[in-house]
């Protein structure tokens, strides 16, 4: 019998406590029947909820459930595709990278990381090799910059077109992050210059920090800690011209991924 994604979900404990990296157990359990995250990433199994799980996922893999989908495989062809007939040399002046000696690839910096991004792949500066959905989205960020100038305006993702089925999904990243830092500025505070954020003004926010997570894509985060009966609050806001350089699933894994790192965390779970 199929072991699904919301099968997964149906065996987790459902308390959205975002230990496991993931913003809700339901995004774990995505992640997991993919294969970007392990199931003991959950600390709150107990050993035997935990081992029935893996024998259900082993033999739903068996029967071919899971893994990377063929509609990730097909994207990330489709954008080599892309990247193979692009000019490289106009596209690394459009997204802020640096053409190589050769004219074969384009270096990119995206959160504290280095990547190349050539005509037959991606690959990381250093240590692992990126993952599908890192290389997915930095072929995106690549092949679809305009050039154009940030407009110097903020907005809230859900102020994009076309973001409404997104927006639970990247308000929950900036919900992590407000979990995480409850009490504690200062730990956001270094946490955020560990990632290159540098303290910026922006209304009534109690600390806010901009961020080049991309040369041509900057990020804003506001934190207000708990005041009396009020939990911490956290906004991510960023640049109205986003569009011009990551569609709205792009801008989602962004999201994702900042506040992976941002918590200490790898890329390696963060899945679109």
């Amino acid at each position: 019998m199929a072991y699904k994604v919301i099968d997964i979900y149906r065996d987790l404990p459902r308390t959205n406590c975002g230990d496991c990296g993931r913003g809700s157990c339901f995004a774990f359990a995505s992640a997991v029947y993919l294969e970007a995250f392990p199931l003991e990433n959950c600390p709150h199994l107990d050993p035997d909820r935990h081992r029935t799980m893996e024998e259900q996922l082993a033999q739903g893999r068996e029967e071919g459930e899971g893994r990377k989908p063929a509609s990730s495989e097909q994207a990330l062809q489709a954008l080599r595709a892309t990247v193979a007939g692009a000019d490289l040399a106009t596209q690394a002046e459009r997204c802020g990278g640096t053409l190589t000696a050769d004219g074969r690839g384009v270096a990119l910096r995206f959160l504290d990381s280095g990547y190349l991004a050539s005509r037959d792949d991606v690959a990381a500066d250093a240590g692992d090799e990126p993952t599908i959905w890192v290389k997915i989205f930095l072929l995106i960020y690549l092949t679809r910059a305009s050039g154009r100038s940030p407009a110097g305006e903020w907005v809230a993702y859900r102020e994009l077109p076309n973001t409404v089925s997104k927006s639970t999904s990247f308000e929950a990243c900036a919900a992590r992050i407000a979990v995480q830092f409850e009490g504690d500025p200062a730990g956001l505070a270094k946490a955020a210059a560990s990632l290159g954020g540098e303290p910026h003004r922006f209304g009534s926010a109690d600390g806010c920090f901009r961020f080049q997570v991309l040369p041509r894509v900057p990020l804003l985060l506001l934190f207000w800690d708990r005041e009396e009966e009020f939990p911490a609050r956290v906004s991510l806001l960023l640049d109205r011209q986003v569009l011009d350089y990551l569609d709205q699933e792009a801008i989602v894994f962004l999201a994702e991924a900042f506040a992976s790192r941002l918590l200490g965390k790898d890329l390696n779970g963060v899945a679109a």
